[in-house]
């Protein structure tokens, strides 16, 4: 079909429009064809733009924006835009929707209200970098139709009596790196870098110097995951006769290496099938519970913040206190106690102590 002969401008040229866009040039047909230039370039941006997925921008995009932070932060980061992939990784990009983001949500129901906190602004800014790149029009995770679970504020907890007499109880080549998580505070990279040269039996200390994290699966020894992560620790009774004999890695891989992720979580698994069987039913234990049962028992046992804090690795007092302080039902009950002696003191009235 023939073209309509554009009208010659005043100034000799001929234009025609294209959604805003004018077109000119010194014939009708070579202003058509400049217009038809330009939308094929747009079709062209768009397929480019449909073909990006979001798991090959996302990691295009972390290295460009977030390589300034620590090594530790950057390696959240990833691991958060991990999360991404099996949901909507290999999805264009520019056609992510609101009912995407609504799944990637539900995929974080019952992780701790920061780790989501952490997710949703990162989630935001590639999105956000996204659209001011032209790869998108909008973010999805900034629909008020997409807003994110609350999340859990200190989802670990302090263990049971019975809990801790079974870790005690239940031999497993797990057992001695469980107990000094339990009994000395350690994180799980502080322990899975820990040797028997870093154990003094004759002073009673344990040193924590080091830390393993991993890469790709891989472990990579490092810093602790704070300056005053370099601390250390007494060797409690309770713990001493585990440590009696023993040389080389506290928690070896089955090379006598240090152990890869995957190798941690299996013998983490198998350590909690060892524990469910001689109990007689499921034990739900996570690593981090033991550091928290710790400080628990620190506090239960009257040991001043700063001290604790020391033993700990925390150089943030609020942390202790918001985090790890767990009240147990002995601590609240020698407090109800200590009232009701004050009170009888003043009033005359002897307490009923066996109430409590």
């Amino acid at each position: 079909m023939r073209r309509p002969e554009l009208k010659q401008r005043p100034d000799g040229r001929y234009c025609c429009k294209y959604k805003g866009k004018t077109f000119y040039a010194n014939s009708s047909p070579a202003a058509y064809a400049a217009r038809d230039n330009y939308i094929k370039q747009l079709q062209a941006g768009q397929a480019l733009r449909e073909d990006l997925t979001v798991r090959a921008y996302a990691l295009r995009w972390l290295p460009l924006y977030k390589s300034g932070v620590s090594e530790k932060c950057y390696n959240d980061y990833a691991k958060q835009l991990e999360a991404l992939f099996p949901l909507i990784g290999n999805k264009s990009l520019s056609r992510v929707t609101v009912d995407d983001a609504a799944a990637v949500w539900k995929h974080y129901a019952g992780y701790s209200a920061s780790t989501i906190k952490r997710a949703r602004m990162l989630y935001i800014a590639m999105f956000d970098t996204a659209i001011e790149n032209d790869l998108c029009r909008k973010n999805p995770f900034k629909s008020k139709f997409t807003q994110p679970p609350k999340g859990s504020a200190g989802s670990h907890r302090a263990l049971t009596d019975e809990e801790v007499a079974l870790i005690r109880s239940v031999p497993h080549r797990f057992q001695l790196p469980v107990l000094i998580m339990l009994y000395a505070g350690l994180r799980r990279g502080e322990v899975l870098a820990l040797s028997s040269d870093d154990i003094d039996l004759r002073r009673g200390i344990i040193s924590v110097s080091k830390a393993v994290r991993f890469d790709s699966n891989q472990p990579v020894l490092a810093d602790p995951k704070t300056e005053a992560g370099t601390r250390q620790v007494p060797i409690l009774s309770a713990l001493r006769p585990y440590l009696e004999g023993f040389t080389g890695l506290v928690a070896p891989s089955a090379s006598g290496k240090m152990m890869s992720e995957v190798a941690f979580r299996r013998a983490w698994d198998s350590y909690l099938l060892a524990l469910s069987k001689a109990a007689g039913h499921p034990v739900s234990i996570r690593p981090h519970d033991l550091r928290h049962t710790y400080c628990t028992m620190l506090v239960d046992a009257g040991v001043p913040l700063k001290q604790a804090m020391a033993w700990l690795g925390h150089a943030d007092e609020k942390m202790i206190m918001r985090v790890y302080d767990h009240v147990t039902d002995a601590r609240a009950l020698a407090s109800i106690e200590k009232v009701e002696e004050h009170l009888g003191r003043q009033t005359g009235v002897k307490p009923n102590l066996k109430v409590l």
